[in-house]
């Protein structure tokens, strides 16, 4: 990947701590991922504190089978 993004797409929210309601689900945030992809939002936000993972496994979900020069993560390590 010869050019980085200037923006990041957060995925905190994906996390689904009831911070943003509680009806956050994989499906209704599927055309959120989508869409950012298909304009070329590629590099995406998230750590393991978001849900205790949840926004992890989400976003690895969405990313499963793409190209791997394709996206960008940046994840953050908790002890």
């Amino acid at each position: 990947m010869t050019n980085l993004p200037k923006i990041a797409l957060g995925a905190w929210a994906w996390g689904n701590d009831g911070t943003f309601g509680g009806d956050i689900t994989a499906e209704s945030l599927r055309p959120i991922f989508d869409t950012a992809m298909a304009n070329g939002l590629n590099l995406w936000d998230t750590a393991y504190a978001y849900g205790m993972g949840t926004s992890e496994k989400v976003l690895a979900g969405f990313l499963k089978g793409l190209e791997r020069n394709a996206y960008l993560v940046s994840d953050k390590f908790t002890p």
